[in-house]
C-alpha cells in the first residue's frame, strides 16, 4: 500500500534529506557526475533548501510504501498548473506501479484545485524517468538550459501533461 505523507515537521525535512542523498547519489552520479550530485544535494536539496521552499507554499510529501519510506514527492500549485519538481525513488522501488500511482495523486489535485496541467522537468540522459513519463502520457513541450551555479547547469526537457478541467 502506497502512502503519501506530508512534509510538516523539521523531522520530515531530515528525512527528504536523507532519502535525497540516498536516492541522487545513486541515480544521478552516472547521469551528471559526483560533483554536480554533491552541488545539487547541498544547494537544492539540503534540509535550509527544503524549509525555504516549504515558506513559500511548495508541498512536499513523503512516500511510504508498505510503511518503508521509498521516496519523495515535492510541487507547487502555480497559476494554472501543477508543477512537478520532484518525484524521486528508491531502485527498489522503480517498476512496481508507484510513479503511475503518484502521477494520478498529482492529477487529482491539480484537477480539484482546477489547473489545466501538470508541468516537469527532466535531465536529458534521464532515460529511464524519460520513458515513465511518456508511457505516463506527457508530451515534451521543449528544451531548457539552466544555470545552477558553480558552473553547473541543469540541461532538461519540460514535459506537461494536459488536463481537462
Amino acid at each position: 500500500m502506497i502512502k503519501l505523507k506530508p512534509v510538516t515537521t523539521l523531522e520530515d525535512v531530515q528525512l527528504v534529506v536523507q532519502l535525497a542523498k540516498e536516492i541522487w547519489t545513486e541515480h544521478y552520479t552516472s547521469i551528471i557526475g559526483a560533483q554536480q550530485v554533491h552541488y545539487m544535494l547541498t544547494n537544492l536539496q539540503s534540509e535550509e533548501a527544503i524549509l525555504n521552499d516549504l515558506k513559500q507554499g511548495k508541498i512536499y510529501n513523503l512516500i511510504e510504501s508498505n510503511q518503508l519510506l521509498t521516496g519523495y514527492i515535492g510541487y507547487e500549485l502555480m497559476h494554472d498548473e501543477l508543477f512537478l519538481s520532484k518525484l524521486y525513488l528508491k531502485e527498489d522501488e522503480r517498476g512496481k506501479g508507484t510513479g503511475y500511482f503518484l502521477i494520478n495523486q498529482l492529477k487529482a489535485i491539480a484537477q480539484k484545485d482546477k489547473k489545466r496541467a501538470i508541468v516537469l522537468t527532466v535531465n536529458k540522459n534521464n532515460h529511464a524517468s524519460i520513458a515513465a513519463y511518456k508511457k505516463f502520457g506527457f508530451i515534451l513541450l521543449k528544451e531548457q538550459l539552466v544555470d545552477i551555479g558553480d558552473g553547473y547547469v541543469m540541461d532538461d526537457y519540460v514535459f506537461r501533461y494536459p488536463l481537462s478541467t
